[in-house]
């Protein structure tokens, strides 16, 4: 589906904008959560009393580094909603590792970016930049990479990619203008696991199983794609489900009720005999499942508490 078919169908009918409503057209060169080669999640806390000018720094931050990074990187900014307030969420997609010098880069050297970063945006509240308007110590980071050698549809020649892994839309056969990703819908939930030492493999043969069975089941209103974290902590997986509004996650709830080869998978024993077996239950640190619920973060958001 289009990009601006997705904006106008979503804006009209969906309860949530997609990151794309607010983005102009740009084409092949926007990477996005199926077509990259790894993506570092940056999270920063904002001081309630600064949520308004700290939503307008980032909208216009994230618009602007989107031109001189654009081709090798997309930054998306995110505001998580049913978890903690005034938090935000950036998503920068990137083909490479190294393509992150073109940020640094962009830090070093670009006048325009560094009005944006230096400047005084609160001359009426003593002055002050973003330092001001976030939580000390609040910003972190992780890197997600597609998680990849489970499944089975190929990827040619892996030599000849343009990315750091096969992306994540190479996990499903199912045809790529079906398929949702982190600028086109209005929901993004990132559903994180600490898998056992002992089951990591088996683990991830679940994880992509049940993204697997979701994908065909929901095919064109959710998406999943799985990543595991890379340069963070060991055996920690995530997936990311894309969709545009809470009906469509409750018809994703609904799923082991109403499909049978869902139920089946849930129930399939992952874990072999020699192991102990046991289903995907076994698998995972108790409590160690986690969701996070973004929508994108648009410039004029109008914030309540």
């Amino acid at each position: 589906m289009s990009q601006t078919a997705h904006s106008a169908r979503t804006a009209t009918g969906g309860t949530f904008l997609p990151a794309l409503a607010g983005m102009p057209d740009v084409g092949s060169e926007l990477l996005h959560s199926g077509n990259s080669g790894l993506i570092i999640h940056r999270v920063g806390q904002l001081k309630h009393e600064f949520r308004d000018e700290g939503r307008a720094f980032a909208s216009e931050l994230v618009s602007y580094l989107n031109k001189p990074v654009a081709g090798v990187a997309t930054v998306l900014v995110f505001e998580e909603i049913l978890g903690n307030v005034d938090r935000l969420h950036w998503l920068i997609h990137m083909k490479m590792p190294n393509d992150y010098r073109r940020f640094l880069h962009v830090a070093d050297h670009d006048d325009s970016f560094k009005e944006i970063t230096e400047g005084d945006r609160l001359p009426e509240r003593d002055g002050g930049n973003w330092e001001r308007m976030y939580v000390e110590g609040s910003f972190q980071e992780r890197v997600y990479v597609p998680q990849h050698g489970l499944d089975h549809h190929g990827h040619g020649d892996e030599e000849s990619l343009d990315t750091f892994v096969p992306p994540a839309l190479h996990q499903t056969d199912i045809p790529a203008d079906r398929l949702r990703h982190s600028a086109d819908t209005g929901l993004t939930v990132i559903r994180t696991a600490q898998t056992k030492f002992e089951f990591r493999n088996e683990a991830r043969d679940f994880a992509f199983e049940w993204a697997r069975h979701v994908n065909r089941a929901l095919t064109g209103e959710v998406t999943v794609y799985l990543y595991e974290e890379t340069f963070g902590q060991q055996d920690r997986i995530h997936w990311m489900l894309h969709l545009d509004s809470l009906d469509s996650y409750r018809r994703l709830a609904e799923l082991k009720h109403k499909d049978s080869a869902f139920r089946d998978m849930l129930g399939k024993e992952f874990v072999p005999a020699r192991k102990g077996g046991g289903t995907w239950e076994r698998t995972f640190v108790d409590a160690g499942i986690q969701d996070t619920v973004l929508t994108p973060l648009h410039s004029g958001t109008v914030t309540g508490f």
